[in-house]
């Protein structure tokens, strides 16, 4: 994406109104065998495959306010990765590798032969990784509260690692979700939404979320961006862990890229502000591109 679509292309959402909409019924599915783990996951609605990827520490509740509402006009389905959630961790182990092979055989057992593919922090790691070893499988790709390399370069970087490291580490799962929880959605109006967080949380393991982490530090595909051809729509926020100028190039360096910007937003966009960001996402899918 060249400079000089940046005007075009970057819309800013000064104000972040909460709450989700949508009727469609959400189906908890039996869990699907992909070699050696069985993964669960959730359905929602009919039509073109929507694949929802969480974060590190997530599960297919991050995406709660998103599932019944895209559901209305998608086929949605919302995986646990490997470790989070219901889907245990196996033999194997985590990391964006793994993910993405079991990304690929999970759509292969649902019959999924290409999709809209969303992914949140981590998981936008892991749809990055995806697109660009599966271009034929992503029609459309949206990277939300991420980037395409976690290589710490900063102080603030090393502290957001660091701390991580070091709290669930030493001090376990249910304090680093009280943590992270009240850094992401402060203010007495996100109480509610705080409470879900952490109980979320405390049911991560130390192995999973650890293992993750340290493999996700190493990951970066910062110089392949270009071979990713399909439309892309990077979402970022002004009060992010990632800094402005980083998801800026993110975007630029996309042959067909597209950025939205929400100044206020936090690093829990889907949960923060489904009701900004929900309609932004449907816009982009339903946006009419050149071949």
């Amino acid at each position: 994406m060249p400079p000089s679509a940046h005007r075009r292309l970057c819309r800013r959402s000064p104000s972040l109104p909460l709450g989700g909409s949508g009727e469609a019924e959400l189906r908890r599915m039996p869990r699907i065998g992909i070699g050696d783990i069985d993964v669960h996951y959730v359905e929602a609605g009919a039509g073109d495959p929507l694949v929802l990827v969480h974060g590190l520490g997530g599960s297919w509740a991050d995406w709660d306010y998103q599932i019944r509402a895209f559901g209305e006009h998608y086929r949605v389905l919302a995986p646990d990765l490997r470790g989070f959630g219901d889907t245990p961790i196996g033999e194997r182990g985590p990391g964006v590798a793994q993910f993405v092979d079991d990304l690929r055989r999970f759509l292969d057992a649902v019959g999924v032969e290409s999709c809209l593919l969303v992914g949140h922090s981590m998981g936008g790691a892991v749809c990055l990784q995806f697109a660009l070893q599966h271009p034929q499988r992503v029609r459309r790709l949206v990277i939300a509260n991420s980037v395409p390399g976690f290589r710490p370069r900063t102080s603030r970087q090393y502290f957001e690692i660091g701390y991580r490291l070091l709290v669930m580490g030493l001090l376990g799962p249910a304090r680093l979700s009280r943590i992270s929880a009240r850094r992401m959605f402060p203010g007495p109006e996100n109480e509610g939404l705080r409470a879900k967080v952490i109980a979320r949380g405390a049911r991560n393991t130390r192995r999973a979320y650890l293992g993750s982490l340290c493999r996700l530090v190493q990951w970066s595909v910062i110089d392949r961006l270009p071979e990713l051809k399909m439309p892309t729509l990077v979402v970022g926020a002004g009060q992010d862990y990632f800094d402005h100028d980083d998801v800026v190039k993110f975007a630029h360096a996309l042959p067909r890229g597209y950025l939205h910007w929400f100044a206020e937003g936090r690093h829990g966009l889907p949960s923060e502000a489904p009701e900004a960001f929900n309609p932004v996402l449907l816009k982009f899918f339903r946006r009419k591109v050149a071949p």
